[in-house]
């Protein structure tokens, strides 16, 4: 298994892809810490803000041992090559491109592709991206969208983000997400620039035990146990 299905493998896995702006590394980095210690070991690190690639470099350099770390808002292949070179190892992208997906391939990152509708998401998951990102998932209204998508296109791996947080997680993951994106969610800007980093533990926290909590519940009636909801 090479190393971008091995990232994804772990994406999957812990199921929540937490996702900061931020043009100020030191509060990136303290921001990482806190959502880990909320049992989220992964972040996403949007490339938008001015100064995006020295925190990506910060965060990176200081929790890649213990983190997984990826580049979001990733628009182009000089994007992906440079938040490779910067300490990402998985690429997320609003919208879909060819050129970003091929050169995440070239450097071995996992990619997560956006897209929204049925062509765009054909598209996206023939490219040889390894997640399609229904994004923003809240112009669809909710989550039978994507239910109705992942009955179209049973194969492709979905991660829903945009509008999806502790209220509505569980209706995402029952309709087939393999993972949620979450940016507001959990760090807001009102919080990031107050320095208040354990409200992001704490978010972190209730994510992560709903999320997993939303999973034992498909498991259990996968396995004919209780009724279904």
């Amino acid at each position: 298994m090479g190393r971008g299905l091995e990232t994804f493998k772990r994406v999957k896995e812990i199921g929540i892809i937490p996702a900061i702006r931020s043009s100020n590394p030191v509060a990136a980095v303290r921001t990482a810490e806190a959502i880990r210690a909320g049992g989220i070991p992964i972040i996403e690190i949007s490339l938008a803000p001015k100064n995006a690639l020295d925190v990506l470099d910060a965060v990176a350099t200081a929790h890649s041992r213990s983190m997984l770390i990826g580049a979001g808002t990733v628009v182009d292949a000089e994007g992906v090559r440079q938040a490779a070179l910067a300490g990402a190892s998985f690429i997320v992208t609003p919208g879909f491109s060819k050129e970003a997906v091929d050169k995440a391939k070239e450097y071995g990152l996992a990619i997560f592709a956006g897209a929204m509708t049925p062509t765009e998401v054909q598209v996206a998951s023939a490219s040889g991206a390894d997640a399609v990102k229904l994004f923003p998932s809240f112009a669809t209204g909710d989550a039978r969208y994507l239910k109705a998508l992942r009955g179209q296109y049973p194969s492709t791996q979905f991660i829903a983000s945009g509008g999806v947080g502790l209220d509505n997680c569980e209706e995402y993951i029952r309709a087939g997400a393999c993972a949620i994106g979450v940016g507001g969610e959990i760090v807001d800007s009102e919080s990031l620039a107050a320095g208040s980093f354990g409200v992001f533990t704490v978010r972190s926290r209730r994510l992560h035990d709903a999320v997993c909590s939303a999973r034992g519940l498909l498991e259990l009636e996968s396995l004919g146990v209780g009724e279904g909801r």
